[in-house]
Parts: structure tokens; sequence; C-alpha cells
């Protein structure tokens, strides 16, 4: 098991998708880049930008129904991957001490590790099987904004409709997550409107 960090939320150059990319803990050059949809990449670019609204959204709302029946949760795991799918353990300890494992997708599970503060793994198969490993990460200085993707204009991804063009998009791809670096990443527009 991988203890990862959220690294930021990049855009897909291919098709527009917004991709959560963990960092493995251990050794910061392993990600683990994840698809996800829009609102849930939103979800996760206002926690990193610290964005708050007056009244608790589906996220904070989660989190205060946590906090009222007083439970916490321990841990979240992306636990398995399937035909491309990722899938996600949410384990919350109920206030008789009980763990219960809830079925999640990764981004929501991401989304209320990072609101309730409980730290993210990642099964070591799933890490082997789809990390890919980056050049460079300069270290952040203490106090330095760290800086994610512009989502302004990400549009739903087109569908692919043959198999050789998904395997060039992938190579291609690959090669792009491998070469990120931070400035790869800008800040997620504007919290207004939202």
């Amino acid at each position: 098991m991988y203890e990862v960090e959220v690294w930021g939320i990049a855009v897909d150059p291919f098709n527009q998708s917004p991709i959560v990319v963990l960092k493995n803990k251990q050794n910061p050059k392993e990600v683990l880049p994840i698809w996800i949809g829009h609102p849930e990449a939103s979800g996760i670019m206002m926690v990193l930008n610290n964005v708050e609204f007056e009244r608790p959204l589906t996220y904070e709302l989660i989190n205060n129904l946590l906090e009222t029946v007083g439970a916490v949760v321990e841990k979240v795991e992306i636990s398995d991957i399937k035909d491309g799918t990722y899938y996600a353990t949410i384990y919350v300890k109920t206030p008789a001490g009980e763990i219960k494992e809830v079925d999640a997708r990764p981004s929501d599970a991401i989304n209320i590790a990072l609101r309730t503060g409980a730290p993210i793994y990642v099964a070591e198969h799933v890490m082997n099987q789809s990390k890919v490993v980056v050049e460079e990460i300069p270290p952040q200085k203490d106090g330095e904004e760290q800086k994610l993707p512009n989502m302004g204009d990400i549009v739903s991804p087109p569908q692919v409709e043959a198999e050789e063009e998904t395997t060039t998009t992938d190579e291609e791809l690959k090669r792009w997550i491998e070469n990120l670096k931070p400035e790869d990443f800008q800040k997620f527009g504007s919290s207004e409107g939202n």
C-alpha cells in the first residue's frame, strides 16, 4: 500500500478531460493519473485553492453529516482497477468503533479525504500497473502557492472510434504525463459565479 497526495489537476491535452494526479509520498517521481469528471475535479480544486462557500456543497455536506453522527473517515484507498476503471473504498469509523467500508469512485473518495483530512492510499498492484514516472519534481518552497491547471475551457471528451487512435493517444499521453512539471499546472479559474 502506498500513501499518496494530490499533486494537482491536469487537463488531458488530447481530449481536454480533467485528470487528478496523485503523487507517491515514498517516491515522489511516481504519479498515478486518474481521469475524472468535471464536477469532481472542480470539487478537488476548491479544496486545493481554499475556496469556501457560504452554504455547504455536496462534499462539505457529507463531511458535516459524518461529523454530526460522530463518524470519522480513517482512510481512503484506491483499491483496484478493472478494465480501465478505478475503484476506491472509504473506511469510516463509527461512534461504536467499528470500521465500515464504503465503495466509492476515486474522485468522490479523494474529495471526501481532502475535506476530512484522511490519508489517501493506493493498492500496490494498482500503483504498479498504472503509475507514470515523471522526470523531475523541484522542491516547493514554504509558502509558495502550488500552480494548478486551467480548467476554464474544458469540454466533454470525444469518443475514440478506432483502436489505432487509442494506442497512439495512449502513448502520446504517457509521454506527456512522464514529462509533467509543476509549472505545467496553472491556477484553477476564479470562484466567482460557482
